[in-house]
């Protein structure tokens, strides 16, 4: 459940790519607002019985002076014994244009209290490798090799590879939501662009201007522990993912249950160019 707030970043075939750096944007990045109604899942066997919550995120910036992210998500569980659960997830991030820098603060809270609370910044240094400090818990510190992405770095990669009619991207990302003191694992399947009828599935909001001639793709990304072991994903993202970084027609996928996020407001909001 504590991986449930990943926005991510929005993440089985041929073609297998590691990029450390983050490229040129593919497609012009769309600052925006959206709204998400979570609800709970189709999973025989589900923990949970009921579920109903929101998640808004905003994002913003430029190659140039950076992207920012801000991620809330409060929903509500409920068990088939009739407890209830509040989880309240609060995320802020800042990602150089470059891929130089990651800045993350991190508050989650259940039922009221708090269960997470970070803040830090990462950098890459000369060797291409991730340096991490954080600033609270003071005192904390730690280094990833280069083999990593930042989150909007990770999602410029994978519209490439979609551009380029690759089926799987594969990607190592650090994302500050485990508290700054993890990298995790990446396997993307990427479907065929959706056109024509297939594009019914998209939420109204999204299937309209100014999105509607914006290449999409169905992705399904898998989050993996970075650890030897047994492969079996933390959890399990599906998305309509945007060529402009929008996403839509998100399910999560845990293992003993599963959430289903479909957007009702959606605002975009103005570019920011580069002089």
């Amino acid at each position: 459940m504590k991986r449930m707030m990943v926005a991510g970043a929005v993440v089985a075939a041929a073609v297998t790519r590691v990029d450390a750096a983050p490229p040129t944007a593919p497609f012009p990045l769309q600052p925006h607002r959206i709204a998400y109604e979570v609800s709970l899942g189709a999973r025989p066997g589900s923990t949970f019985s009921s579920a109903r919550g929101v998640i808004a995120v905003e994002f913003t910036g430029s190659a140039c002076k950076g992207y920012k992210t801000q991620f809330r998500q409060a929903m509500q569980l409920a068990d088939a014994d009739g407890g209830q659960r509040m989880l309240d997830f609060a995320i802020q991030n800042w990602e150089g244009g470059k891929g130089e820098s990651f800045r993350f603060t991190v508050l989650n809270k259940l039922n009221g209290a708090t269960t997470r609370e970070a803040r830090g910044e990462a950098k890459r240094v000369g060797d291409g490798s991730i340096s991490v400090r954080l600033e609270h818990p003071k005192g904390k510190a730690g280094d990833f090799d280069g083999n990593a992405n930042f989150p909007t770095a990770m999602l410029m990669n994978l519209v490439k590879a979609a551009q380029r009619g690759e089926k799987r991207y594969d990607s190592r990302i650090f994302d500050g939501s485990e508290g700054g003191e993890k990298v995790y694992e990446t396997v993307s399947t990427i479907g065929a662009a959706l056109e024509g009828e297939k594009n019914g599935r998209i939420e109204p909001v999204l299937n309209a201007d100014p999105l509607k001639d914006v290449p999409r793709w169905p992705v399904s990304t898998s989050y993996f522990d970075n650890t030897a072991g047994d492969r079996v994903p933390v959890y399990t993202m599906k998305s309509i993912t945007f060529a402009n970084g929008v996403v839509g027609d998100l399910q999560f996928d845990f293992a003993d249950f599963s959430l289903r996020a479909r957007a009702v407001r959606f605002e975009a909001l103005p570019a920011e160019t580069c002089s």
